[in-house]
């Protein structure tokens, strides 16, 4: 359980990718976030440059990647190289984990990518597991950044309040067993929780 945004696309004009660069730098800066440009290329072949922007948008919020390859696609951090030998068949989806964030952090992200859609990306897919790509509402995401973090906070103390001998903490087969009955626990609880609000 988590909120991640995925997302993936292409540049519509490779010849824009400085214009690209510029946008996201200041949409960046004005957020008070983090940025860095970025440039790399394979040793064999230094024309296929990845070249872009990697973004700390808000703390807790994981990195972002807006890196473009040869093909005018977005590439993962971690497909740096595969794009840079051309071994990409189509544009990988990439993602951002938020939940460890803040809200705001999130809504900055998918307001971003829309800006950038508007612009440069026309054909950028986005699914955003908070619902608010789609549905602009901010008051369902706050809900949802509770939700999981009810789910974190039950989990830690399950495995708090039911933790293990150093010996069984070695066995995995005993670490997995424990971790599903806390996990189902857990759930049982905020399914519970949340019949019961929607009673109200």
């Amino acid at each position: 359980m988590g909120v991640t945004i995925f997302y993936r696309g292409s540049l519509n004009d490779l010849n824009r990718v400085g214009d690209f660069e510029d946008c996201v730098l200041n949409l960046v800066l004005e957020l008070g976030g983090q940025a860095r440009v970025w440039r790399s290329n394979d040793d064999e072949d230094p024309q296929r440059m990845i070249r872009g922007v990697v973004l700390d948008l808000y703390p807790g919020q994981e990195t972002t990647s807006l890196l473009i390859s040869p093909e005018g696609w977005i590439v993962n951090l971690c497909e740096i190289e595969e794009a840079e030998k051309g071994q990409l068949a189509e544009p990988p989806w990439c993602f951002v984990k938020t939940q460890c964030g803040p809200v705001e952090g999130h809504v900055a992200l998918v307001e971003m990518l829309a800006a950038l859609k508007r612009e440069f990306l026309s054909n950028l897919e986005v699914t955003d597991e908070g619902g608010y790509w789609e549905t602009r509402d901010p008051a369902a995401l706050t809900a949802k950044f509770h939700e999981v973090q009810a789910a974190i906070d039950g989990m830690a103390e399950g495995l708090q309040r039911h933790g293990l001998s150093p010996e069984a903490a070695e066995d995995h087969k005993i670490l997995v067993a424990r971790i599903e009955r806390i996990a189902q626990v857990v759930h049982r609880t905020l399914t519970a929780s949340r019949d019961a609000s929607s009673q109200d």
